[in-house]
């Protein structure tokens, strides 16, 4: 039990009723630690503090003891309690970080399976808080205090993450995982690093880097913004999503179907029709002349044809990218990524960088192919679509993306624009000219031309045919 025994008769709520619990933590929304306790000595903030925020807040307000138990802390309810920095400002806040939920065992992992994740992340307790550089921990202000439980669509998505983890690990390839592999849950490293944080695994002799589990950053933003404060509603979350978001699960997600599956039920049973003929069947008009046409015909396709994203893959991280193939199968474009600021690229290692971001995680690909042999001339609304497809950046490729970062960051230092890494030179990834013609980006004093990361249409084009071609068109939803 994470809370002496003398001091649990002491405390001003009941450590073993629900209610008790939720009504005493509900005081700190809208509220300073400062507000509410007899602070200690001033502690700035800053990239360290989380951790130590989370244990004033236990210890001072809560009354818990430190401990390093597999069990939740309030234990006789079963509910864990976790402090959730968030970045922004007003309506516009995000979670600044994964939600780390522990470290994972490999070797118990064979006896607990599932029960790794839902001993203790099953029912939490959120404490959201806006974080700020330089500031007095005891002045963070609390956001918002959620009392979260997974709704059954996400319990399951999660569950099919933990099962890809567990997978890994009971095929003794714990050194072999990566975000990139779920939805929600993440298995991330978790230490000093360097090759100083490895762990035995069972069913192997390779040691494999420590990792917790998480949920995702999306994913703790979406709680942030779709549940209410425990003020509000004591006993049942609700679905405020934004307006620009939608939910696809209204239809029933049938035992034996996976989430993959069920999300491309919806576009592939548009397979083979051309834009012109989906946009008939589903009954709208959409500008050609848009520039988001294509996207916005997906979101159509999805049942959402008002909104901007699709809310499961949101918290998922999960990127949709259109793509335009010829009749030859090659991408008409490269695809690219959000142009880099030089002066950031400098400060940043390769694992904190914008594009490791940007990489270390699933794509959803629609494909529409042109039927001429002259693209530039051809209406958008006549060409065909051939279907979708999940897909994430397999590991040895990762390592040339590496590559390309790391050769262009030390082309920045070195003040060489005009050398970078060309699409002649790399299989995978080169940097060209980002945004219109005299866009540019400050470095050193200097206005630079502004560039970005771009996968090749070579390589996109070996990515389709390695996933698109010869597939079964999936069950129809109709």
């Amino acid at each position: 039990m994470p809370v002496d025994p003398k001091v649990k008769g002491r405390l001003p709520y009941d450590w073993d009723d629900e209610e008790s619990v939720l009504h005493y933590a509900a005081q700190l929304s809208k509220k300073r630690l400062r507000d509410l306790i007899e602070v200690g000595e001033e502690i700035i903030g800053g990239t360290r503090t989380k951790g130590i925020f989370g244990q004033v807040v236990e210890k001072e307000y809560f009354g818990m003891s430190p401990n390093n138990s597999p069990k939740p802390d309030f234990d006789s309810i079963g509910m864990e309690l976790k402090v959730a920095p968030m970045k922004g400002i007003a309506d516009d806040f995000e979670s600044k970080e994964r939600m780390i939920l522990g470290i994972i065992d490999y070797n118990r992992v064979p006896e607990l399976g599932f029960r790794i994740f839902s001993d203790k992340g099953s029912h939490i307790l959120i404490l959201f808080y806006r974080w700020e550089a330089d500031t007095d921990i005891y002045d963070y202000e609390f956001l918002k205090v959620v009392d979260w439980r997974p709704s059954e669509t996400d319990l399951r998505i999660i569950k099919e993450d933990w099962d890809i983890i567990e997978g890994y690990v009971m095929r003794g390839e714990a050194h072999l995982l990566s975000e990139r592999h779920t939805k929600y849950l993440a298995a991330n490293t978790k230490g000093v690093g360097h090759g100083r944080d490895m762990r035995s695994q069972p069913f192997s002799e390779i040691l494999a880097k420590q990792r917790s589990l998480s949920f995702k950053v999306p994913y703790v933003t979406s709680i942030y913004r779709t549940y209410p404060d425990i003020n509000e509603v004591l006993t049942k979350p609700y679905a405020d999503v934004p307006e620009y978001e939608g939910s696809i699960f209204t239809r029933l997600w049938e035992e034996g179907i996976g989430f993959e599956e069920y999300v491309l039920g919806y576009l592939n049973r548009f397979s083979g029709m051309t834009c012109q003929e989906i946009e008939s069947e589903l009954d709208i008009d959409i500008d050609s002349g848009s520039k988001q046409y294509y996207h916005k015909l997906v979101m159509a396709m999805f049942g959402l044809p008002n909104k901007r994203y699709v809310r499961e893959l949101v918290q998922a991280n999960i990127s949709i990218k259109t793509i335009r193939i010829k009749l030859s199968g090659m991408p008409k474009e490269s695809m690219s990524f959000p142009a880099f600021r030089y002066e950031e690229i400098v400060k940043q290692s390769w694992e904190s960088s914008d594009l490791y971001e940007q990489m270390d995680h699933e794509f959803l690909f629609p494909v529409f192919g042109f039927n001429t042999s002259h693209p530039k001339n051809e209406d958008k609304k006549s060409l065909t679509f051939k279907g979708a497809f999940f897909w994430s950046l397999p590991d040895e490729d990762f390592d040339v993306i590496r590559g390309v970062w790391e050769d262009t960051k030390e082309k920045v230092i070195e003040e060489r624009f005009d050398d970078f890494i060309k699409s002649s030179e790399c299989r995978v990834a080169h940097v060209r000219p980002h945004g219109t013609k005299g866009e540019t980006y400050p470095y050193k004093g200097r206005e630079i031309p502004k560039k970005g990361f771009w996968f090749n249409n070579k390589y996109l084009k070996e990515i389709i045919r390695e996933n698109l071609n010869g597939r079964s068109t999936l069950k129809d939803f109709e």
